[in-house]
């Protein structure tokens, strides 16, 4: 699978793969990244057609975007690095968000948010990315997308562990934040 070309001028949502046969529909990741803040204050413009939003439980979502249930996946976990953490993610949250993105559509544009900073954001994108590519490709993809990201550690460490990759996506994820990439 090839990289896309780089985004054209005004397109928020740049696939980054050409093509994506491993996704059942051929979703070419279709993404953007943010805080719950940019995501409130861009949705019109931005205007996604699924949304993944992320926050600790006790926590709201304030003025989002209007979707339907099946085209909003809401998941709530503390940004917490302590796997033993009460709010810290757990497996259950990294196999709905995979079973989420394989129900996406073709035409998909996918806003990935979460609630204070964006360290569940970038790390759920991160495996999102490393389902369709090498990790070391995964975080560089992320990077463009993303050049401040800061994935949790926790987060990476259960896709990794749910995509086999013995380690390889956490290591990735200690290069972040990063202001040039050097792959």
């Amino acid at each position: 699978m090839a990289l896309a070309a780089q985004a054209c001028e005004g397109q928020f949502y740049r696939p980054v793969l050409d093509r994506n046969p491993v996704h059942p529909n051929g979703w070419p990741v279709r993404v953007i990244v943010a805080s719950q803040t940019e995501a409130r204050h861009n949705r019109a413009l931005w205007a996604p057609t699924h949304l993944i939003s992320t926050r600790a439980p006790a926590t709201r979502l304030l003025s989002m975007i209007e979707l339907p249930p099946e085209r909003h996946l809401e998941l709530h976990f503390g940004d917490a690095v302590d796997p033993e953490a009460p709010d810290a993610a757990r497996a259950e949250a990294i196999e709905a968000t995979f079973a989420f993105i394989d129900r996406l559509p073709e035409h998909a544009h996918l806003l990935i948010h979460c609630l204070r900073g964006i360290g569940r954001s970038t790390a759920l994108t991160l495996g999102i990315l490393a389902r369709y590519m090498a990790p070391e490709q995964a975080a560089a993809a992320l990077h463009a997308l993303r050049p401040e990201a800061k994935p949790n550690r926790q987060v990476v460490g259960l896709c990794d562990t749910a995509l086999g990759l013995k380690g390889r996506l956490a290591r990735q994820a200690l290069r972040f934040p990063a202001k040039t990439w050097k792959g």
